[in-house]
């Protein structure tokens, strides 16, 4: 004779999660789309049909601090495009990337200002893909020093 004992609440949590964890995971390996970007799409682009996303899309930094940022570049069913040229201007300082061109369907790069003065300021940084450009604000922030 086989006896059966209730599973405690909590192993039987933990199994409910690691099957939604595991179902998750296989439907977005089969969609072809692994974990996406957040935030806003912006797009068709013209000719391409291209989508954009940008994150993050504001950014506070000190005049010594180098934030990341990453353009995201997709299809129209959210998977990654390669070989997509994106142009950076930015307002003030430099943007340097390691290429041009979407790899893994992302551009990632490093904006760097340079000290300038010690007053509050604004800096933007443009994304374009195509015809379509995405704004970045970035908020420049005197260092403060603890004494």
């Amino acid at each position: 004779m086989i006896s059966a004992k209730p599973l405690p609440p909590f192993v039987a949590g933990m199994l409910v999660c690691l099957g939604w964890l595991a179902w998750s995971v296989a439907l977005g390996a089969t969609q072809g789309c692994g974990s996406r970007m957040a935030g806003h799409r912006y797009g068709p682009t013209m000719p391409g049909g291209y989508y954009v996303r940008v994150e993050p899309r504001a950014v506070t930094m000190a005049h010594n601090q180098r934030p990341q940022l990453t353009v995201a570049v997709e299809d129209a069913a959210g998977r990654p495009v390669e070989d997509v040229l994106v142009m950076f201007t930015p307002s003030e300082g430099t943007f340097t990337t390691g290429s041009s061109r979407t790899r893994g369907g992302t551009v990632v790069g490093t904006f760097v200002v340079d000290p300038g003065s010690d007053s509050p300021r604004t800096a933007f940084l443009v994304a374009t893909v195509e015809n379509v450009e995405v704004t970045v604000f970035i908020d420049i922030v005197p260092v403060v020093y603890q004494r």
